[in-house]
């Protein structure tokens, strides 16, 4: 992508638990640093927008992070997202961890322009949590931003931790809905 690309992370996304204080950082320095030296794959020729739909956004300078000044709890600490079966869009798995790792990544970035302003490599990196979930199969992630500066391959890396596919139970007796002669019993992912 080019450093004129603008993109703009928006839709549902869940339930946010905020706090006053922001989560600590997972990494420190040093390991942040250290990631300087990973290699990032690269789709080349491919470019890595190629599926996300293009718009025309005509109030660019506006950046609503949802948390409005004097705000108590400011902090976004853990995102919670359900899966239910009823979705209109229902999603893949992949996808749905997709999904985390983007509006983690969109309310750890909107925080930091509004902390740091434009400054690229923060000092402070911002972490954000989410858990996903379709009530038997549980997604955990932790996204560490480390730097807004995008354009480059090279350089600071932001860091994202993921457990997935992580069973609450073993086995669950299920009870299946019966309505109108119809059993609809809850399959897995």
């Amino acid at each position: 992508t080019s450093c004129d690309d603008l993109f703009q992370v928006r839709g549902q996304n869940g339930l946010l638990h905020c706090s006053m204080d922001p989560l600590p950082r997972v990494c420190g320095e040093t390991e942040v640093l250290e990631t300087s030296d990973q290699i990032l794959e690269s789709f080349y020729p491919v470019s890595p927008t190629i599926d996300l739909q293009q718009v025309n956004v005509y109030k660019e300078e506006i950046n609503c992070s949802g948390f409005r000044e004097g705000y108590p709890y400011p902090h976004a600490h853990t995102l919670y997202f359900l899966e239910t079966p009823d979705s209109n869009s229902k999603l893949r798995p992949e996808q749905f961890r997709a999904k985390m790792i983007m509006f983690t990544f969109g309310n750890a970035l909107a925080r930091a322009h509004k902390l740091y302003g434009t400054q690229s490599v923060l000092e402070h990196p911002i972490t954000v949590q989410a858990v996903g979930t379709n009530g038997r199969i549980f997604q955990f992630l932790v996204f560490q931003l480390n730097t807004t500066d995008l354009s480059e391959d090279d350089g600071i890396k932001n860091q994202v931790w993921l457990e997935e596919d992580v069973e609450l139970y073993d086995f669950a007796k299920v009870r299946p809905l019966i309505k109108r002669k119809e059993v609809k019993v809850r399959i897995p992912l």
